[in-house]
C-alpha cells in the first residue's frame, strides 16, 4: 500500500510543502480541522468536537497529530454528534493500564534496562482498531491526514494513505514509552516531535478556514520544574509553542484560522484519567466561546478580506468559563 509523505524538498528550502492537487480529486479543500497532541488533556477535543458540530461546522479535512490523530481519526469516521458521544464514550472507557500497560514486574528501572520503550502499545492498539470505522486512510469519510515524526531521517511524514491503525499508532508513538512503529521499511516517533499541530498541512492543501484546537495555549509558558525530567519536559513544551507560533505567523492573507485554547498548567499527571468530564465540559464551553467571537467578527472580515490571518483567541472570556454551568453529559 502506497504511502504519501510531504514533499522533501520544502524542507530543504524553508517553503511550504505542496501537496499533489489529485490527492482528494473533486474535494477542494476549503475547510480544516487540526487536532494537536497533548496526552490525557485530549479528553477537552471531544467537547470542541461537540461545539462545532451543533454549529453545522463540517471540515472537508481533518489534520491529527498525537492524541489529536486518535481523536482525529474517530470522528472522520462519524462526522456527526454521534460520532462524538462514541469519542466520549471511548474516553471514558480509557484507563492508565489501558494506555501505559505494565508488565508483571515493573518499576522505574525499566526506563534504564536496554530495551525498546518502557511500555507497549498493544492495548492502546486495540483500542484505537475497535472504534476504527475504515483499515486504510483514503477510504475516511472525510480526507484525514496523520503527522508522524520519521526517525531514520528526522523528517516530517504527513500520511493520507494506507493502513489507518499503523498511522495512527505512529503518530501516538512517545518515544521512550513507545516503541517507534515501522511503516514501509521507516521507523516512526510521535508527530509531536517534529509539529504537534499539524497547521501547515492544512494551509498546505490550500484551507481558507482552519478550526485549531489545542491542549494548551498558543503562548503558554513553559512548565515550572524541580526536577531533572520534568525540565526536560519545560524544554519540549518550548519548542512545540515556538514551532506553533512560527506557524501562526506565516498563514497566508485570506484565511482564517479560529484557535481555541485549553488553559491551565501544561504538566500534571499524565497516567490521571480521573478528568476526562471536567475536560470535557470545559472544551465543549470554550469552543462555544471562540466559535461566537468568530461569528460576532464576521462584518470586520466581510470589509477585509485579505487580512494577514484571523487569529481569535478567548482569553479573554476564559475565566468565565468556570462560572457558567457544564453542558450537559456527552456519555
Amino acid at each position: 500500500m502506497p504511502v504519501y509523505g510531504v514533499d522533501r524538498r520544502s524542507y530543504e528550502d524553508g517553503g511550504l510543502a505542496a501537496p499533489p492537487p489529485s490527492r482528494f480529486p473533486g474535494r477542494p479543500v476549503e475547510t480544516a480541522l487540526v487536532l494537536g497532541g497533548g496526552g490525557n488533556r485530549g479528553a477537552a477535543q471531544v467537547g470542541m468536537l461537540r461545539a462545532l458540530v451543533e454549529r453545522g461546522i463540517s471540515p472537508d479535512l481533518i489534520v491529527g497529530t498525537s492524541i489529536g490523530a486518535l481523536n482525529g481519526a474517530a470522528f472522520a469516521g462519524s462526522p456527526t454528534i454521534e460520532g462524538v458521544y462514541l469519542a466520549a464514550d471511548v474516553w471514558h472507557r480509557i484507563g492508565v493500564d489501558d494506555v501505559f500497560t505494565r508488565g508483571r514486574f515493573h518499576g522505574s528501572w525499566r526506563y534504564l534496562e536496554r530495551r525498546p520503550s518502557v511500555f507497549s502499545m498493544d492495548r492502546l492498539r486495540e483500542i484505537v482498531t475497535s472504534y476504527l470505522r475504515f483499515e486504510v486512510l483514503e477510504d475516511s469519510p472525510i480526507p484525514l491526514l496523520i503527522v508522524a515524526s520519521r526517525l531514520d531521517d528526522g523528517r516530517e511524514e504527513w500520511f493520507t494513505e494506507g493502513p489507518a491503525v499503523e498511522a495512527i499508532m505512529a503518530s501516538a508513538a512517545l518515544p521512550g514509552l513507545y516503541p517507534a512503529v515501522e511503516i514501509a521499511g521507516h521507523r516512526y516517533f510521535d508527530g509531536g516531535v517534529l509539529d504537534n499541530v499539524g497547521l501547515s498541512a492544512a494551509l498546505a492543501y490550500g484551507a481558507k478556514r482552519v478550526y485549531v484546537l489545542l491542549c494548551g495555549r498558543v503562548d503558554a509558558p513553559p512548565p515550572s520544574f524541580s526536577r531533572p525530567f520534568e525540565a526536560m519536559f519545560s524544554a519540549f513544551t518550548l519548542a512545540l509553542g515556538a514551532r506553533l507560533r512560527r506557524d501562526l505567523s506565516q498563514v497566508p492573507p485570506g484565511v482564517d484560522v479560529v484557535v481555541v485554547e485549553l488553559p491551565g498548567a501544561a504538566m500534571f499527571d499524565p497516567q490521571d484519567f480521573s478528568r476526562t468530564d471536567d475536560l470535557i465540559a470545559e472544551g465543549y464551553q470554550l469552543a462555544r466561546i471562540a466559535l461566537d467571537e468568530y461569528a460576532e467578527s464576521a462584518p470586520a472580515r466581510s470589509r477585509s478580506p485579505l487580512r494577514r490571518r484571523q487569529l481569535w483567541r478567548p482569553q479573554s472570556r476564559a475565566a468565565e468559563v468556570a462560572e457558567e454551568p457544564p453542558p450537559e453529559s456527552t456519555r
